[in-house]
């Protein structure tokens, strides 16, 4: 989450040594969106673009049209994944626009203050399956340990059949980010290194693959 594309491409490069499976770049700083093609064209790695407003845990702060349209244009510039959250207006619609232009879509869901009970997460995927994901993304925030099992048990039961990223937030939902692939998640994220996180709990990338590596899951 950098503030100029300059800046993006670099960190772009950079991530090369430590050969991310999937990048994503959030637009919530971005005042230029005129050289998404030259971010695209930084880095051979399937990319994720992500606009992320403040009620969800961004930064963004523009009007609703512009945030669109910076989505809009990651997908025609190419960039492979574009996030939009299920509470986004006529988020149907929009859906299938950008597949139009190309993009899969990570439907998301953010919970900032608490992990919902089973049955909530059982009904926002359902949503978000309705919605048209190509991959569905619950990402909740956890008070205690259960609430990170309790993203684990999530992932556990429904990765086998969605395209599922599902974790906690927050010191106690480190586990959880962790974990949720070898239990099927999709993917999980990480920071570029330390200090760059987009979000608390993550870790970098570098010490991620040490992990798996550890666990010999890597």
């Amino acid at each position: 989450m950098e503030r100029t594309p300059k800046e993006i491409v670099r960190v772009l490069r950079q991530l090369e040594r430590v050969d991310p499976d999937l990048v994503e770049v959030r637009f919530d700083l971005l005042g230029d969106m005129s050289s998404l093609a030259e971010i695209r064209r930084a880095t051979d790695r399937p990319m994720i673009a992500t606009n992320r407003r403040r009620t969800d845990g961004g930064v963004f702060h523009g009007t609703e049209a512009t945030r669109m349209e910076s989505l809009i244009q990651a997908a025609q510039e190419g960039f492979d994944f574009v996030d939009v959250e299920l509470s986004a207006s006529e988020v149907h619609g929009f859906v299938r626009r950008l597949e139009r232009e190309g993009a899969r879509t990570i439907v998301s869901y953010h919970n900032l203050r608490s992990t919902p009970q089973q049955p909530v997460l059982e009904s926002i995927l359902k949503r978000e399956k309705k919605a048209g994901a190509s991959v569905c993304k619950i990402v909740t925030t956890a008070k205690s340990d259960s609430d990170s099992f309790r993203s684990l048990a999530f992932v556990r039961k429904h990765a086998r059949n969605t395209k599922l990223v599902c974790f906690a937030m927050g010191k106690l939902g480190t586990p959880s980010r962790v974990l949720s692939p070898i239990l099927g998640a999709y993917f999980t994220f990480a920071s570029p290194r330390l200090g760059k996180e987009t979000a608390i709990g993550q870790i970098p990338v570098r010490d991620l693959r040490t992990l798996y590596e550890r666990l010999d899951v890597a």
